[in-house]
């Protein structure tokens, strides 16, 4: 039963970094940043974090973040500070409606994760009452 727990516990944790990464996203979707060019190849633009998810063996599920470096494409905005000559910026590849059902997928698996302790903590103290 300590199985159920520990891999209850690493779909919270796995949940609570999904939350954190879409809140992230949406949080910078306008943050604008300069084009690369051939003589400053990096940008200051935001890169879009996505959470990837690895199976344990033992059962439970392990996240890691990472950045996407191409999360980025050209945009038309020529009072930004960072605009080029021709007025473009790097503007962050966030979808406001993938980070939604990101957040919605969060708080359902959150709950199921939830439900998993509660129904643990319901055997254990069923096989204590049944012992006792």
């Amino acid at each position: 039963m300590v199985d159920a727990l520990s891999i209850a516990l690493s779909g919270l944790m796995a949940q609570n970094q999904r939350l954190a990464t879409s809140a992230s996203n949406i949080a910078n979707a306008g943050t604008m940043g300069a084009l690369p060019t051939p003589q400053a190849p990096a940008t200051t633009v935001y890169k879009p974090l996505t959470v990837n998810y690895t199976a344990l063996p033992g059962g439970g599920v392990q996240s890691t973040v990472t950045a996407n470096p191409n999360g980025y494409s050209p945009a038309y905005d020529p009072t930004n500070p960072y605009a080029n000559n021709q007025g473009m910026v790097a503007a962050p590849n966030v979808s406001i409606s993938q980070e939604m059902v990101n957040l919605i997928l969060a708080k359902t698996l959150y709950k199921a994760n939830i439900d998993v302790i509660k129904t643990q903590d319901s055997m254990t103290n069923n096989l204590l009452n049944t012992i006792a």
